[in-house]
């Protein structure tokens, strides 16, 4: 039974902006179409597993060229899209980064043969053009077979990234968390690097220095009861 939540993550485009991020340090183009069956099966596959709950505020409608989230067509400009975005909440970036381990490399003609057997997109282009492809449809298209499998049951989210690696956020401050498909691989751990991070305004996550690091730890550990 699909249950009224709210979705995970409050904005569509920030989502899509994570997408742009990893392809970019991938070296890879981010296609019009492949940016919307990328947004598409992350719906997808997180309703099916969440209880019907969305990942975004998307709305996905059936054309002929497949399931197209019209806020999204409006704002992605060429290969890139016009405005900036926000860093998802922790949750949804490890559930992103399930996604794109699973789906990143797929070219654009694998992902349409995924998306054109789910039963959710076709037939509901059948019905008409530009017709939305509800959410409650791809709850009960993507929650049966082997592609329903809940991503995280299947690999560790999250534990993929190097901790003692720079790396930066989709608006170019640093932060604490490795960009999948970066050139070269995760760099070889420094002494002078510390791993832990702190929360700043505007939701960018930072490195600490190893100063705050310091000083968090001592924060952070319990004082002993004395012995007798």
């Amino acid at each position: 039974m699909v249950i009224p939540q709210p979705p995970a993550a409050r904005s569509t485009l920030d989502i899509a902006w994570w997408f742009q991020a990893r392809c970019e340090s991938a070296g890879e183009a981010l296609s019009h179409i492949r940016i919307h069956f990328l947004l598409y099966l992350t719906h997808a596959h997180y309703a099916a597993e969440h209880r019907g709950r969305k990942i975004m505020p998307a709305t996905f409608l059936a054309t002929q060229a497949g399931p197209i989230e019209p806020n999204i067509h409006q704002l992605f400009d060429g290969d890139r899209f016009a405005v900036e975005a926000h860093d998802p909440p922790r949750p949804v970036e490890d559930y992103l980064i399930e996604i794109w381990s699973r789906f990143g490399k797929k070219t654009v003609k694998q992902l349409e043969a995924l998306i054109e057997r789910d039963g959710a997109w076709r037939p509901v282009l059948r019905k008409g053009a530009l017709l939305e492809i509800p959410v409650e449809l791809l709850y009960r298209a993507y929650g049966g077979g082997a592609d329903a499998v809940p991503l995280d049951k299947r690999s560790s989210a999250g534990q993929n990234r190097n901790k003692e690696q720079e790396y930066w956020t989709l608006t170019g401050k640093k932060a604490e968390q490795w960009v999948p498909g970066l050139s070269g691989g995760p760099a070889r751990p420094t002494p002078q690097r510390v791993a832990q991070t702190k929360a700043s305004s505007g939701g960018v996550r930072r490195v600490l220095s190893p100063e705050e690091a310091a000083q968090r730890s001592k924060r952070a550990v319990p004082s002993k009861p004395p012995t007798r």
